[in-house]
């Protein structure tokens, strides 16, 4: 079958724009989308990139992101996009387990690249080299590959339970599936303008927001950094009528000085993903007449459920209901369904489940049951079918819409000399959801140190993407237990939040 989707837009939608980039000051049309994608699947041919092989692109957000995936699509190679915020050895690592050998980056993070070998990357997507290989008026047409549904179109990498890189594989199956049970649930059409500002690199960025958009001939405003400082003017210069963004972006649009509800005067719909609201940002944008509807989903499963505009009202926390041609169900220990209000493993199924963990089989055949997957969220479910997340049973942290696992920071932490024993939790953060701290034992030598959390920032920002690194650090004598012997996480967040309060700028407390 073809797949090349975009070659049937370039025709129906041809001159329309599909794509304003502000920060390059140029904007393109489906037809030029098409043509610099074919003018891009013909130079990686002479290049060596074969059927099935991995291209990564590591960089912002750019239309070279759009043009490498459907080059991929052409020619039926498998499209990575690297996560730029991310260490050199995170990215190495992640690089070596997908391996990808043909890499392209942008200026701005060329250094941490410094840990992949030389000869995988091959080209800058901000010099002039690379525009003129996709130039649009240099058009060479190229013949797009049949492909099967289950063949790997794109994978994006999250953290394990150990805190490896987890490579998540969708197929062209799973990632149309995705779109097409979004433009349905939600209605959208063509008329869809938004504004893209959180990286391509997140699955709700790529999956949720560009390939739908473009899918169905709308219009991306793709903002190359998230800028709070100019968030509403961007929005009032390019007036989308949906915005999808994560809370913390909610946070920075309402906080602004030059925020004002005109700003919303063309927004119809107001999504947010990554993590539920703060109850104080969904009440400012009810009064206003702007409900935010709350969205599910995952690396794994894009879009599991939305909280439709009625409900979003009465239950702001609530993840809502599966989207049209999904299923859930919530279970016990013993995999087996639990009555409405009790609380359960969240479990999914559907076309826009992804294909597996990329050379995992031991951890694919745990987290697939049945044909659902095991999301390791905890839930529950009311009369109505709605479906509220109660905890990570996984324990994962989202801080301003990026996932951060326990055991990844653990690990590093209680690598550092001072540590005696160091255990992570998330704690309430107005700005950012949750910021990540650490419940820490220290060593006896580390009593006369006279800056022992300088010291701990310093090692792990050079092991850690920042957004991973402790906020706050809480000296304990021992660490509390639960009745099974096991640290009482409950406890120590608890302990975190009280501490967190007697600090006058928590955020910023240790940076």
């Amino acid at each position: 079958m073809n797949f090349d989707w975009i070659k049937v837009r370039a025709v129906t939608h041809s001159d329309k724009v599909a794509i304003i980039e502000p920060a390059k000051k140029r904007e393109w049309t489906y037809h030029e989308l098409n043509v610099r994608a074919e003018n891009l699947a013909n130079y990686l041919v002479e290049q060596g990139v074969q059927r099935g092989d991995r291209v990564g692109v590591f960089a912002p957000n750019d239309v070279a992101i759009a043009d490498f995936f459907f080059a991929c699509i052409k020619m039926g190679a498998v499209f990575i996009p690297l996560n730029w915020r991310l260490k050199p050895l995170e990215i190495a690592k992640v690089v070596e387990d997908s391996g990808t050998k043909f890499i392209v980056n942008a200026v701005n993070h060329e250094d941490r690249l410094e840990n992949v070998p030389k000869e995988y990357i091959k080209l800058n997507i901000d010099l002039p080299e690379y525009d003129e290989i996709v130039n649009p008026a240099n058009h060479r047409p190229f013949e797009s590959v049949d492909l099967e549904l289950n063949d790997p179109a794109f994978l994006i990498y999250t953290s394990g339970s150990t805190g490896t890189p987890k490579g998540v594989l969708h197929t062209h199956q799973s990632y149309r599936n995705n779109a097409f049970n979004e433009i349905l649930s939600f209605n959208l059409t063509e008329e869809l303008r938004v504004i893209i500002n959180v990286p391509l690199f997140h699955i709700i960025g790529f999956v949720d927001m560009l390939i739908p958009v473009l899918m169905l001939g709308g219009t991306i405003v793709l903002e190359r950094y998230f800028n709070a400082q100019t968030l509403n003017s961007m929005i009032r210069e390019y007036r989308p009528n949906t915005l999808i963004m994560i809370p913390t972006m909610y946070y920075a649009m309402l906080a602004s000085p030059d925020f004002a509800p005109d700003v919303l005067e063309s927004v119809d719909l107001i999504v947010s993903g990554g993590a539920p609201p703060l109850p104080q940002i969904a009440q400012a944008f009810e009064k206003m007449g702007k409900p935010i509807m709350n969205i599910y989903g995952l690396s794994e499963v894009p879009l599991v459920t939305f909280n439709r505009k009625e409900f979003a009202k009465e239950n702001p926390a609530a993840i809502g209901q599966p989207l049209m041609n999904g299923k859930i169900k919530i279970v016990d220990d013993q995999l087996e369904e639990v009555g409405v209000g009790e609380v359960g493993e969240l479990l999914v199924a559907g076309a826009n489940v992804f294909a597996g963990y990329w050379n995992l089989p031991e951890e694919n055949e745990k987290v697939f049951h049945e044909g659902y997957f095991r999301t390791g969220d905890l839930a529950t479910r009311n009369e109505k079918g709605e479906i509220t997340i109660v905890n990570r049973l996984k324990e994962l942290i989202i801080t301003g819409g990026e996932n951060v696992l326990p055991s990844e920071v653990e690990a590093i932490l209680n690598k550092h000399p001072l540590i005696k024993s160091g255990l992570v939790v998330g704690y309430d953060n107005p700005k950012y959801g949750e910021s990540v701290s650490a419940a820490i034992i220290l060593n006896p030598e580390a009593r006369d140190y006279e800056n022992f959390e300088a010291a701990l920032d310093e090692f792990m920002m050079k092991n850690l993407a920042g957004y991973k690194v402790p906020k706050l650090y809480l000296v304990l004598e021992e660490i509390p237990l639960n009745s099974v012997g096991k640290p009482d996480r409950l406890e120590i967040q608890r302990m975190m939040n009280e501490y967190a309060k007697e600090i006058d700028d928590p955020v910023n407390h240790n940076k």
